[in-house]
C-alpha cells in the first residue's frame, strides 16, 4: 500500500510536533502477540481513508505496551489495542479498544471536532483505577479479619461449575491460587485445584506444551492463543506446588511439560534469559496437532524483560526444587547472572528490558521482581554474592521509590523528560501488595528492622481500601499472613524450609 501511517515513537519530538501544528496525538497501545492489534493493523489502519485522515489531523504515536508498562498503565483503556486521543499536554481526550474501520473513520472525525471545541483545556476523562491517593489510616489494626474479608470475596466470586473467578473473559490468577494453597484447608485445596484442571483442559496446549492467555468463555474453552512468560511463571508455579501438595503426578507432569515448552520456545539456552511471549496465531493453533508439525511456529519475542524474567527464575527455582530438576535450577542461576551482568548497574538500578542493550530505568516492577527472585537464588545456593546484591537493590528501592513522608511505593522514578500523565508517580495497590510481602522476606533473612518497617506501614497505607479490590486483594491477604507469621516468630514464612511439609 502507498499510503501509510507516519508512526512515531513516544518522545519529546513527537509532543513538540503535535504543539507545532496544533494536532491532537493519536496513541496506539499495540504488542507483538495481540491478534486484535494485528487485525486492527491490516483492517482500520490499512484503509487508504483512515490513513489520510491520521496523517493530516493528528500527530500518529505507537507504544509497544512490554517495552513501555508505564504508558501501558496510564493510557490503558480496558483492553488492546488500546485506541488513545490525547491532548497536547498528553490527557486524554477519548479512547477505546480495537475500533472496525467504519467507526473508526467516524471517531476521527468527532475527536477533531472536539479537540478543536475544548483546545487548551486539560480535561481527564479517564481516571486510574490504581491511581487513586490514599490517606494514611494509622488508627487501622493488621488482623485475621483481613484474611477471612479477602477469602469470603474470594469464594463469593468462584466458579463453582469451571473454576476460576468471575465470569468471562476468564484470566488465570495464579496469585489467588498461592492464597487458596496456603490456607491448608480442604476446601480451598480444591476450589484451586479445580481451577487448574480447567486451566489444563481450555488453556493447555496439548501439542506443544505451555498455557495461552486468557478464554474469551467462561468453560476457558476458548482461548486467546498469544503465550506469555508472564502468564506462564504464574502457572509453573501454581501446578508445581499442587503436586507438591497432592502428589497426583499429573500436576507434575503439567510443570514438567510447561518447562520443556519454556526451555524449547521462550529462553535462550546459551547465554540464559527467557524470552517475552509467542504470537496468538489463530490459524496455526485451528491446525490438529498432526498437521502442526510441519508448519512454521508461531513468531517468538525474544526481547528480554527483565520482571518476566525475574518471574520466571523465580518459578524455575521453586518448581525445580519441587520436581528435583537440577536443569531447571542450573539454568535459572544461569538467567539470574545474564540479567545482573546486562540489565543492571548501581546508579540506575535494573534496566526494563534487553535486546542487545538495557533500555528503561527506573521502573518499580523490574526492580522488585529481581530482588525477589535473587532472594530465591540466595536460598537455593547459600552464595554469598547473592545476599549482597539483595541488599544493594533492596536499599536502591528504598532510596527511589518508598515515599517516607506518606508511605507507600511509587511505581516509577519520575524524570526531567517524563510526557503526559508520566510526570504524575503512582501508588498501584498489587505493586505495593508485593512490596510489602517482599520486604518482610528481607527482615526474615537479614533482620534489618526498616525492611520490616516500611512493608508493615505500607499495609496500613492500603488498610482502609484493600476491600476496592475484591478478590483481586488475595496478595494483600498473602502480605497480611506473612506479616502476621512474622510476629509469631513463625518458621512457615520461607518458602524452601516448608517445601516438602
Amino acid at each position: 500500500m502507498k499510503n501509510k501511517i507516519n508512526w512515531l515513537d513516544w518522545g519529546k519530538e513527537s509532543f513538540e510536533k503535535s504543539k507545532k501544528e496544533d494536532k491532537p496525538i493519536l496513541l496506539d497501545l499495540t504488542a507483538v502477540w495481540c491478534h486484535w492489534c494485528h487485525v486492527m493493523d491490516s483492517t482500520s489502519y490499512s484503509d487508504d481513508e483512515i490513513v489520510k485522515k491520521i496523517n493530516e489531523n493528528f500527530i500518529p504515536i505507537k507504544v509497544y505496551i512490554d517495552k513501555r508498562p508505564d504508558i501501558r498503565e496510564r493510557y490503558n483503556m480496558g483492553g488492546f489495542p488500546s485506541t488513545v486521543f490525547l491532548n497536547l499536554e498528553g490527557s486524554i481526550i477519548a479512547g477505546e479498544t480495537y475500533v472496525p474501520p467504519e467507526r473508526f473513520k467516524l471517531m476521527l472525525d468527532a475527536v477533531k471536532v472536539t479537540y478543536k471545541n475544548i483546545k487548551d483545556e486539560i480535561r481527564k476523562k479517564f481516571k486510574q483505577k490504581n491511581g487513586v491517593s490514599h490517606l494514611f489510616a494509622p488508627n487501622v489494626k493488621i488482623n485475621e479479619n483481613i484474611i477471612k474479608e479477602i477469602l469470603l470475596s474470594i469464594e463469593d466470586n468462584f466458579d463453582t461449575f469451571y473454576g476460576g473467578f468471575g465470569m468471562q473473559p476468564k484470566f488465570p490468577t495464579p496469585d489467588i491460587l498461592d492464597f487458596l494453597f496456603l490456607q491448608r484447608n480442604k476446601k480451598y485445596l480444591d476450589m484451586a485445584l479445580k481451577t487448574l484442571d480447567g486451566m489444563h483442559e481450555g488453556l493447555y496446549d496439548k501439542a506443544d506444551f505451555g498455557f495461552f492467555r486468557y478464554s474469551v468463555t467462561q468453560d476457558w474453552k476458548m482461548p486467546h492463543y498469544e503465550k506469555m512468560l508472564d502468564t506462564n511463571a504464574g502457572l509453573l508455579r501454581n501446578y508445581a506446588i499442587a503436586y507438591n501438595r497432592t502428589k497426583d503426578e499429573k500436576y507434575k507432569r503439567i510443570a514438567e511439560e510447561t518447562i520443556s515448552y519454556i526451555n524449547k520456545f521462550l529462553s535462550n539456552q546459551e547465554k540464559g534469559g527467557f524470552y517475552g511471549s509467542q504470537d496468538a496465531d489463530e490459524e496455526f493453533y485451528y491446525l490438529k496437532p498432526e498437521e502442526r508439525k510441519n508448519k512454521k511456529q508461531p513468531n517468538v519475542d525474544k526481547t528480554i524483560y527483565v520482571d518476566w524474567n525475574a518471574m520466571m527464575i523465580s518459578s524455575y527455582i521453586k518448581a525445580g526444587a519441587i520436581l528435583n530438576d537440577t536443569n531447571a535450577i542450573k539454568f535459572a542461576l544461569k538467567s539470574v547472572n545474564f540479567i545482573a551482568n546486562n540489565c543492571y548497574d548501581s546508579k540506575n538500578g535494573l534496566c526494563h528490558f534487553f535486546d542487545g542493550k538495557p533500555n528503561i530505568h527506573g521502573l518499580l516492577l523490574d526492580n522488585l521482581y529481581f530482588l525477589d527472585c535473587i532472594t530465591d537464588a540466595y536460598f537455593i545456593t547459600q552464595n554469598q554474592k547473592y545476599l549482597e546484591k539483595i541488599r544493594e537493590i533492596a536499599d536502591f528501592i528504598l532510596k527511589n521509590f518508598y515515599n517516607k513522608e506518606n508511605y507507600g511505593f511509587f511505581d516509577k522514578i519520575t524524570k526531567e523528560d517524563d510526557l503526559g500523565t508520566l510526570k504524575d508517580k503512582q501508588k498501584q495497590f498489587l505493586e505495593n501488595c508485593f512490596c510489602s510481602m517482599v520486604f518482610l522476606r528481607l527482615y526474615f533473612l537479614t533482620k534489618k528492622d526498616k525492611y520490616k518497617q516500611a512493608a508493615e506501614i505500607t499495609l496500613l497505607y492500603f488498610a482502609d481500601s484493600y476491600m476496592n479490590y475484591g478478590y483481586f486483594a488475595a496478595m494483600y491477604a498473602m502480605a497480611v499472613d506473612r506479616l502476621l507469621k512474622l510476629k509469631k516468630n513463625s518458621n512457615e514464612l520461607e518458602f524452601f524450609q516448608n517445601i516438602n511439609k
